[in-house]
C-alpha cells in the first residue's frame, strides 16, 4: 500500500502567517484535549517538521478505518508565504468545468494555475472558451483542489468522516475543501 493523506484547505486564500500558527495552535490543541492525536511530534507523517500521530480514539473519531500499523499515520500542518496549492498529486485533474460556461477546460488549467500562482494578488482565471473571469475557486474540479496558505494533512486515515470534516470547520472558523492526494 502507497501513502495517501486528506487535505483540509481552507476557502481563503490568503491568510497572514501570524492568523496561520494560530490556527494552527488552535487546531493542534482541539485534537489534543479529545484525545485524538499525541501530544508530543514525531515523523508519523512524510512533511519535513514531522506532524502528531493519531491515537485509536482519533481513528475512530476521524475516519472509519485503521492504519495504525503504518509508520505514516497523523496529522500535520502545511504552511506557504506565497499562494498555496493544494492537489490531489499523482492523479491529476479529470475535469476542469469553467463556472460559466461549464466547458471543461483541464488542459489548459494547469497553465493557468501556474500564472495565477506567478501573478500578484488572486487575479481571476479567464476561461479560453467563453473568456469569462472568474475567481479560481469557482472553477469544478474533478477531484478537488485547494487554494490558500495552510493545509491541514491527515496522512493515512482512510475516508475522512464528513461529520469531523464539519466539526473541524466550525473550530477553525472558516468553510473547508476536502483534498485527496496519493503518493
Amino acid at each position: 500500500m502507497s501513502d495517501f493523506f486528506v487535505t483540509l484547505v481552507p476557502e481563503r486564500i490568503f491568510i497572514p502567517q501570524a492568523e496561520q500558527a494560530a490556527m494552527e495552535r488552535r487546531m493542534v490543541a482541539w485534537m489534543q484535549e479529545n484525545g485524538w492525536i499525541e501530544k508530543e511530534k514525531s515523523d508519523c507523517t512524510l512533511d519535513g517538521d514531522g506532524g502528531w500521530r493519531f491515537t485509536p480514539a482519533g481513528s475512530r473519531h476521524i475516519a472509519d478505518e485503521d492504519y495504525s500499523t503504518l509508520l505514516t499515520y497523523g496529522f500535520c500542518v502545511k504552511t506557504y508565504e506565497g499562494k498555496g496549492v493544494f492537489t490531489n498529486l499523482e492523479g491529476g485533474l479529470e475535469e476542469a468545468l469553467c463556472p460559466a460556461c461549464g466547458e471543461n477546460i483541464e488542459e489548459d488549467f494547469y497553465d493557468m494555475v501556474g500564472d495565477w500562482a506567478m501573478a500578484e494578488g488572486s487575479p481571476p482565471l479567464t476561461c479560453p472558451c467563453c473568456g469569462a473571469a472568474s475567481d479560481i475557486r469557482e472553477y469544478r474540479l474533478d477531484p478537488p483542489w485547494g487554494f490558500s496558505q495552510i493545509g491541514f494533512e491527515f496522512w493515512n486515515i482512510g475516508d475522512i468522516d464528513p461529520e469531523f470534516t464539519a466539526e473541524f470547520a466550525s473550530v477553525l472558523g472558516e468553510p473547508v475543501r476536502v483534498v485527496w492526494a496519493h503518493l
